[in-house]
């Protein structure tokens, strides 16, 4: 078999040649239509929609909160999924765009969206976050010996006690 395919080879070389020139074209026409990111991003946009109001049932965010998150989102541009939960005064909705959905414009699609529709009850306004992201400054830890910064001995205070 293999000598079959030798000799098939060495006695017809412009066809073995053009055959190799075929595929090498190819291959620099797949790898030019390639799309070749840096740090590709494997993960549809993915947006949480978080509201709490102290208080309140299950059945309560459901009705005031989280059906008016999810009517106001069906009209956002891209969405694939929504997906919600509503506890004890917190309701969470979920909402997964379409492959190729810009980050900044989902998340002011968005929060147009929840801007049209806000028959939301009380004050509380729900709050858009990324999964993995805080809205929280950072924190910093309190020294127990403050007194040894500012000069003082530990163990002491300012009147020798």
């Amino acid at each position: 078999m293999f000598k079959s395919l030798i000799a098939f080879g060495l006695s017809r070389r412009p066809i073995v040649v053009v055959g190799l020139l075929l595929f090498v074209g190819a291959g620099v026409v797949a790898f030019k239509n390639l799309n070749i990111e840096a740090y590709p991003n494997p993960t549809p946009v993915i947006l949480e929609i978080t509201a709490q109001a102290p208080g309140l049932s299950a059945e309560e965010m459901e009705r005031y909160y989280t059906r008016p998150i999810e009517i106001g989102l069906y009209t956002t541009p891209g969405i694939d999924v929504i997906r919600s939960t509503s506890f004890y005064g917190l309701s969470f909705v979920r909402v997964s765009f379409k492959y190729g959905v810009d980050y900044n414009f989902a998340y002011a699609q968005a929060a147009v969206c929840l801007d049209i529709n806000r028959p939301f009850h009380g004050r509380t306004l729900p709050q858009i976050t990324a999964p993995g992201s805080t809205n929280s400054p950072p924190k910093f830890r309190r020294c127990a010996n403050s007194e040894k910064r500012k000069g003082g001995s530990p163990g002491k205070n300012k009147s020798g006690l």
